[in-house]
């Protein structure tokens, strides 16, 4: 047995992989989360349209972006026995864009909101699919270079460490946003080009991935003909993870609610812009840190009961908003500490879920194809929530939302498992 076989040498690897893996999920979710897609993101664009349906939209670009280019991605990869570099490349120009919006903000000023959010859009597209091009290069990596246990200390410590930073920085996104801030679009500017820079800064840590050997290299890729008819064939005969699809499909319509609690919070509650984001923003990431450390416990124990937990939780946010509607904003606020557990987490989970689950040669074809159907419906949602919200208004959506989750929810107790049962493509 060689050295790099042995159980001694490998803890030592994944030891070390850990370090510069949680590096860079937490440089990545502190920029992410300083633009939040839930908070700052929806805030902003509604500064520049009244239409629902583009807030709705643009908040949940990042997450359609991420995810739409994945499955494509995977057939491409599958040629290649090492993935690294098919995450650092992409990732090198991709993460110095929404610095580049922040600079493109203070130069249009604040006179010429239509450019302000055509920029925006470009801007962040280029962003959100940079990423989706790396994101299944580094969902194998994630695989291969640590063991189940490392990966879920990884994704829990992540929020954790997040959420810590997070909470230290929501009283200077509540002053940035105030009064006494710049103004728009400079407060704004201040936010994305500091997002950016973190952007940037988080190219480094991947350089420093140790990888392990994963899945062989296939010899040709398969043409369309034989791709998508074994996609289909993988669908009908694995019933974990065609559950497991559905359940993401369902989370992606509860999650199309996300953008419009800030609205819902200044528009009908009555709180000011400086108040509602950073005080959500700071419930939310508290609910985070919680929801962490849970997480970096449970997960490396029994990551399916841990997704259980938090699909029951995620239908208390949209619930809280419905009961703030009657008694005042306190319980939005309760709803917002739960969501940081249901939503931030959840995602973690899922995709360690998956990882695990797959085995390394179907590893990027599993992760693509789940994370492309997703895309597919978190394309739609927007345009849903927004017809919803414009036409019937925010508390029938948030009923739809609790339906929603609670459909995932029973789909995950009824038919999601642990065992690794992955369908053979080539089989």
């Amino acid at each position: 047995m060689t050295r790099l076989d042995s159980s001694v040498s490998r803890e030592k690897i994944y030891r070390r992989n850990f370090f510069f893996f949680l590096t860079d999920s937490i440089l990545f979710t502190v920029a992410i989360g300083i633009i939040g897609g839930t908070t700052v993101i929806p805030d902003f664009v509604r500064r520049l349209t009244d239409s629902e349906i583009l807030i709705g939209l643009l908040s949940n670009l990042f997450s359609i972006g991420f995810t739409l280019p994945q499955l494509f991605v995977a057939r491409y990869i599958v040629r290649y026995e090492r993935k690294k570099w098919w995450f650092v490349g992409p990732n090198i120009p991709a993460r110095f864009v929404i610095l580049i919006f922040a600079g493109i903000l203070v130069w249009l000023g604040g006179e010429q909101p239509h450019l302000i959010l055509l920029a925006f859009f470009i801007c962040y597209s280029i962003a959100a699919f940079g990423d989706g091009l790396v994101g299944v290069p580094w969902a194998d990596l994630a695989g291969t270079s640590l063991d189940n246990r490392w990966r879920a200390r990884m994704f829990g410590f992540t929020n954790a460490g997040t959420g810590v930073i997070m909470l230290l920085i929501a009283p200077l996104i509540g002053i940035v946003l105030s009064d006494a801030g710049p103004g728009f679009p400079n407060n704004y500017a201040i936010l994305f080009g500091v997002s950016g820079a973190i952007f940037a800064l988080s190219i480094l840590p991947g350089l420093f991935f140790h990888e392990l050997p994963g899945g062989k290299a296939v010899e040709k890729i398969p043409s369309l003909g034989e791709f998508l008819p074994a996609l289909g064939r993988v669908l009908r005969e694995d019933v974990p993870f065609r559950a497991f699809i559905i359940i993401r499909m369902f989370t992606s319509l509860f999650l199309m609610a996300a953008p419009f609690y800030i609205g819902y919070a200044t528009v009908r509650l009555g709180l000011s812009s400086e108040v509602a984001v950073p005080v959500l923003l700071a419930m939310q990431t508290v609910g985070t840190v919680t929801g962490a450390l849970v997480y970096a416990w449970l997960g490396a124990r029994n990551n399916l009961l841990y997704i259980r937990v938090a699909l029951s939780a995620a239908a208390l946010l949209p619930i809280s908003a419905l009961l703030a509607g009657i008694v005042g904003p306190l319980p939005l606020y309760f709803g917002f500490l739960i969501s940081g557990l249901a939503t931030s987490n959840l995602l973690f989970s899922y995709l360690n879920w998956v990882v695990g689950y797959a085995n390394p040669e179907q590893r990027p074809i599993y992760v693509g194809l789940a994370n492309t159907v997703t895309a597919v419906v978190a394309l739609i949602a927007p345009f849903i929530a927004g017809t919803i919200v414009q036409t019937l208004g925010y508390r029938p959506l948030f009923g739809v939302a609790v339906g929603m989750a609670l459909c995932a929810l029973f789909m995950a107790v009824r038919f999601l498992r642990e065992p690794s049962l992955a369908v053979n493509l080539e089989a």
